[in-house]
């Protein structure tokens, strides 16, 4: 029953962690994260905290620490997808040290993501009225938020693997110790032995009978009789 639950976590934990894995690489594809409106030329402008190189109108030193923190959440994110799916396959043992490295790794991916949207909105608005208008979310932005629960959502998981695997270790310690304790048991039963303190050289010797020898006694006693009987009638 404990192996079926641990299964189902691991494929539970593959599961949202291969979605998150996938809506961060749609996001490095589609640039259309934000909506930029230009009241002057009434011109929409489309960005990205992936972009390579900024609009002219905003400088691309201010977007730089997003980006790099975008590209480590990815890169942390694959290695997680790619540690899941070994344990998944049985490729890596399951030790408890793995379930605490993906939990860790799935905290640290979610709280770098989230951080890269707050800060990257918190540019937005230092920039709009410097740079531009206004600005507008599109969906891209708001899957990327949901994308943080899915992270998370792997790190909880992962923690529910490491008290599952950390039970089954205990169940089986109990189980190894009650055989040993029942395997012992008939082993001391055997090595008890009865220790007489008679000498069997000063038990009476009038105490041990021949029934053999005192029936013949009895039939040579009796024959003299029956022959003596015998004579007297032929007489």
């Amino acid at each position: 029953m404990v192996e079926i639950l641990i299964r189902n976590i691991q494929t539970a934990n593959l599961f949202f962690s291969s979605l998150a894995l996938t809506i961060l690489v749609i996001g490095t594809i589609t640039e259309k994260w934000i909506e930029l409106k230009l009241e002057a030329e009434k011109l929409t402008i489309n960005h990205s905290p992936w972009m390579l190189c900024c609009i002219t109108i905003w400088p691309e030193d201010d977007l730089e620490v997003v980006r790099i923190m975008m590209i480590l959440t990815i890169s942390f994110s694959f290695l997680l997808n790619l540690a899941l799916g070994m344990e998944f396959t049985y490729l890596i043992p399951h030790t408890k040290y793995i379930h605490i490295f993906t939990a860790f790794f799935s905290f640290l991916t979610g709280i770098l993501l989230l951080s890269a949207l707050v800060l990257y909105h918190n540019k937005l608005r230092q920039g709009q009225s410097v740079y531009y208008s206004s600005y507008e979310i599109t969906w891209v932005a708001y899957t990327a938020y949901v994308n943080v629960t899915f992270i998370v959502i792997c790190g909880i998981l992962s923690i529910l693997n490491y008290l599952q695997f950390v039970k089954r270790f205990t169940l089986l310690n109990i189980i190894r110790k009650s055989v040993k304790e029942s395997n012992e048991v008939p082993q001391s039963r055997d090595s008890i032995q009865v220790i007489s303190t008679v000498d069997p050289t000063t038990m009476p010797r009038s105490i041990v009978r021949l029934p053999s020898m005192s029936g013949k006694e009895d039939v040579l006693r009796k024959s003299p009789r029956v022959q003596a009987r015998r004579v007297t009638w032929a007489l």
